[in-house]
């Protein structure tokens, strides 16, 4: 341990039927399927999708005024960017500081973003030869561009260091966290502000994919089960708050590697997930620290549910935590995918929470639509054993983009010291419950 090791000390985010990490820490340990299906996004019957996906249900309010920005610009801006501002505020404040205090702070913004309509800046309506659709067009270009997804956190909260979005499919929101890990270890940053985020607000993209046969024509995750037949979309915006352990107030995990990779050429082609290549990237990841990979006692996995993924996840895993240093005891794994669905490029930060959930509660909450293991998957298991009910368990979480990029993270949890059972002073406290709002009707809402 050392005062220089790099830490979580916040965290924050939307994801499906849950507003918060308080709301996703109770619906996973609930086993709620946050998958759901209505007319919310588009009507039921469009183009034969399947209505069923995670999705966060309220992304329409915003306090412009808060942010100090113009809310002509904000209407137009797509709710990913505003829930963005607002989750960053979150996690600085649950690591116990007030953002303010970070202005004009080497503190750096990385953020993982796909490519969908929303997220490029692509305009509704283009017609140049009308004053007021140039007008439209101009501030739905300039307020979407991708780059301004992390730009705009660091206009407004005054922040000095790097500011990126990184986008390598599936695999950005942990290739950012890398990027981020990199910058801090050089010295070039104090603090880094890590988000993913992905909501699906196109049916073409999902009318596409299922077409593909890629997505579940059923809307079930049914991950690494016999029954499995394709991902189910899902959404999140979500983002950890990184420091140097002496300037944290809060500790939630000490991360202790952050590597990524690429399959490189491969006879089956650019698209097909490499177990070598994931195998290899978990290898180093522990040996570079000298991390004994039998310590490992739980492992987040990305499985989506997909023919080829989950078996090569799984080859690559076993390979690297079991085969090579002779693991006898089972090693835990999850999938949260299998709770709220694939929220793509924010997969790897809500992966993150989970297990940062995991840690504040000592227990691994269960995956879903487990009943029996695909016949692919289970010569992996044991010693790799899904977990099924709540699990009482250092993990390692893992991420892979459709183009051959991969990440991977190793996480220490923050061991509490003990305190005497006789000695219960705190709860003899009267406790102070502040109710924040900047007003009385939002104090009451």
């Amino acid at each position: 341990m050392s005062l220089n090791d790099v830490v979580i000390s916040g965290m924050s985010g939307r994801f499906p039927l849950s507003d918060t990490t308080d709301e996703l820490a109770k619906n996973l340990f609930d086993g709620t399927d946050m998958i759901t299906g209505d007319d919310t996004r588009w009507p039921i019957d469009l183009y034969d999708i399947c209505p069923r996906m995670g999705k966060i249900m309220d992304c329409n309010r915003f306090d412009s005024s808060f942010f100090g920005l113009m809310e002509q610009m904000v209407d137009e801006i797509d709710p990913q960017a505003r829930m963005l501002l607002e989750i960053t505020y979150e996690a600085i404040a649950d690591a116990g500081i007030n953002p303010q205090e970070l202005r004009g702070s080497q503190t750096g913004v990385y953020v993982g973003v796909s490519i969908y309509a929303m997220t490029d800046g692509y305009p509704e309506d283009i017609q140049p030869d009308l004053r007021s659709s140039l007008q439209s067009v101009m501030l739905q270009t300039t307020a979407n561009t991708k780059t301004f997804y992390a730009s705009r956190i660091s206009y407004v909260y005054d922040f000095k260091g790097p500011s990126m979005i990184v986008d390598t499919a599936c695999s950005a929101s942990l290739s950012a966290m890398t990027l981020a890990m990199n910058d801090m270890r050089l010295g070039h940053i104090d603090n880094a502000v890590v988000c993913g985020t992905h909501m699906l607000f196109e049916p073409f993209i999902y009318q596409f994919q299922q077409e593909l046969n890629i997505c579940s024509p059923r809307g079930v995750a049914a991950v690494l089960d016999k029954e499995a037949d394709g991902f189910v979309k899902g959404e999140s915006v979500c983002c950890v708050f990184l420091q140097r352990r002496h300037n944290a107030r809060r500790i939630y995990a000490t991360v202790l590697s952050s590597r990524m990779n690429i399959d490189g050429n491969k006879t089956v082609g650019m698209y097909f997930p490499s177990a070598e290549a994931q195998e290899e990237l978990m290898v180093k990841s522990y040996s570079e620290i000298n991390v004994d990979p039998l310590a490992l006692t739980y492992f987040e996995a990305h499985c989506t549910g997909t023919k080829a993924g989950d078996p090569q996840e799984l080859k690559a895993i076993y390979n690297a935590y079991c085969k090579r240093p002779g693991r006898t005891e089972p090693l835990p794994l999850g999938v949260l995918k299998s709770n709220m669905g694939h929220s793509e490029a924010g997969s790897g930060i809500a992966s993150v929470i989970k297990v940062l959930i995991a840690y504040e509660n000592e227990c691994i909450p269960p995956n879903l639509n487990l009943n029996q293991i695909k016949d692919e998957c289970a010569v992996y298991c044991p010693p790799l054993m899904p977990i099924v009910k709540p699990y009482p368990y250092k993990p390692g979480i893992n991420n892979f983009g459709i183009g051959g990029a991969n990440a991977h993270v190793l996480v220490e949890p923050n061991y509490k010291l003990e305190t005497n059972d006789s000695l219960r002073i705190a709860e003899m406290i009267p406790r102070i419950v502040n109710i924040c709002g900047r007003n009385e009707h939002s104090v009451q809402y």
